[in-house]
């Protein structure tokens, strides 16, 4: 018969044999977070961290916002409804990811869905995360769980599924860029290995349809060719392009069908996320994107100095939603369009000052009679000499130019009227506004780019972005004055609840004809 002793010893080695064997069969990430934080089955741990990016914090950040600071994009030409990133190592693919999150700065959304490609999984439909929260160095992100509902209750496809999630990299390398640019969100991460037309198709509708009561940035995970030659990757790719520009998933279907039955030497894919970059254009073009703009592309050959043999492609694309027929600028102007632009400003005002009349719109660009919002500026040796505008495209832009420049020679109250012997002096600027764009928080507005709206009650106010250069403010300071002095509010009235909107412009500026600048040879 055993002693006690030996009884007691006896249970707690079967339990600890146990609870071996408990931990052994928990999922990589189970383990993780409960070593972490005493929390299983909340928490997703990193798969690539050390390896894809870097392990600690301070480096990851550095890296990201080295990225991001280098990344030179061009101006936005709606709502940014999607991107398309690549998700290889940082080293490899980090400066084309910098330049598509970039385009987010300033930006603002409820739901951030990262539709990415399965690698190591095969599944049917889509796999959802059932976790919490996903984990990065530079801290935890929340798992809308509400939306990942709504995808199920629309797209039959849809399972919760973190065993496929848990090995893959191709979701989890996007969310440190967007923790640096956009700090709070909520994750909805989806993977896919059924690139069927029909499966893509599906996702996209469940997608849209999410979008509609809520603020959602799309993102489909993708790198583009595998493995060919530096120049074979650039050439397809380049096709690749093409086609992704088109926003039609089929073409891009039968581009990448065309590209690899031509047999290029060492090349296996020409998007490993061809699902994912499928079903975003066309969930995008449901809600209305019609602009595309390819920020950046690159391929692995790029960041070696070696041979440029088996590289691996990248691309950073945008995706906007214009709104030009009623609601914004549409396409950027041309020089030539903007020069229409400052000889009829200059002509109306001209014509206003000697006869008091306005000037008939005729024998303009088409695209200048698109609706679209604007400002007009006249500066007199460098100072302002008066400026109004309109933020809503209520008329065509050429009207809304028209009738805003007789308005800033003769209606700015800070300012007497313009004088016929003045104008040979007055420089002018037309600012064509996009689309208003309310932002969650001040954090959100990048001044360095954004014109800025406040609105409180009947009281409103507006500084356009070329403000904050030419005065040297801080966003703070810029946002105290604009509250102040005009818009009526108490200074801190945008740090207690007064509505901010963010636009971007498009300048276009004309010397005074009595400059210098304007008689040199």
């Amino acid at each position: 018969m055993k002693r006690p002793s030996q009884v007691v010893l006896l249970i707690a080695g079967i339990l600890v044999a146990v609870g071996v064997i408990v931990v052994r069969a928990m999922p990589r990430h189970t383990v993780r977070a409960l070593a972490a934080d005493r929390a299983p089955s909340t928490v997703r741990a990193p798969a690539v961290m050390g390896t894809f990016y870097p392990s600690r914090s301070a480096q990851l950040r550095s890296a990201v916002r080295t990225y991001l600071e280098e990344a030179q994009i061009p101006r936005p030409v709606g709502d940014l409804v999607a991107l398309i990133v690549p998700h290889a190592g940082y080293s490899y693919s980090g400066r084309v990811a910098g330049h598509a999150y970039r385009s987010l700065q300033g930006g603002s959304y409820d739901t951030v869905a990262i539709v990415g490609p399965s690698h190591r999984v095969r599944l049917e439909g889509a796999a959802l995360s059932g976790l919490d929260e996903w984990f990065t160095p530079l801290g935890r992100v929340s798992v809308d769980g509400v939306a990942a509902q709504a995808i199920t209750k629309s797209y039959p496809g849809a399972r919760v599924n973190d065993a496929a999630h848990d090995p893959e990299h191709s979701i989890e390398v996007q969310l440190p860029f967007l923790q640096e640019v956009l700090g709070d969100f909520r994750l909805l991460p989806i993977l896919m290995a059924d690139f069927s037309q029909e499966n893509c198709a599906s996702l996209a509708r469940a997608l849209a349809e999410l979008a509609e009561d809520r603020r959602v940035l799309l993102v489909a995970s993708s790198d583009m060719s595998h493995y060919p030659a530096y120049d074979d990757a650039v050439r397809v790719d380049k096709e690749t392009l093409r086609a992704i520009q088109t926003t039609d998933a089929g073409e891009v279907a039968a581009t990448t069908k065309k590209l690899m039955a031509q047999g290029v030497p060492g090349l296996s894919t020409c998007l490993c996320g061809e699902g994912p970059v499928k079903t975003v254009l066309m969930a995008a073009e449901i809600l209305g994107a019609d602009k595309v703009q390819v920020l950046k592309y690159a391929n692995s050959g790029d960041a070696l100095a070696g041979p440029r043999g088996g590289v691996v492609g990248y691309c950073a694309v945008a995706l906007y939603r214009s709104g030009s027929s009623t609601s914004g600028r549409g396409e950027d102007l041309n020089e030539e369009q903007g020069q229409q632009l400052l000889i009829l400003a200059r002509r109306a005002i001209e014509e206003y000052v000697a006869a008091g009349r306005r000037i008939a719109i005729k024998d303009l660009d088409p695209v200048l009679l698109r609706p679209a919002a604007a400002f007009v500026t006249l500066k007199k040796d460098g100072k302002l000499r008066g400026c109004m505008g309109s933020l809503e495209p209520s008329q065509p832009l050429a009207e809304t130019v028209r009738d805003r420049a007789i308005m800033a020679a003769s209606r700015d109250f800070r300012f007497s009227r313009v004088r016929a012997e003045e104008l040979p002096y007055l420089d002018m600027e037309v600012s064509v506004l996009s689309p208003l764009r309310r932002v969650a928080s001040p954090e959100d507005i990048d001044i360095a780019r954004h014109g800025v709206v406040v609105v409180q009650g009947s009281l409103s106010g507006v500084y356009l972005p070329q403000v904050a250069e030419e005065k040297g403010w801080s966003r703070d300071v810029l946002l105290s004055h604009l509250c102040r002095e005009k818009a009526g509010l108490p200074a801190d009235a945008w740090q207690k609840g007064a509505a901010l909107y963010v636009f971007t412009v498009q300048s276009f500026l004309s010397p005074a004809p009595g400059t210098e600048a304007d008689v040199k040879d």
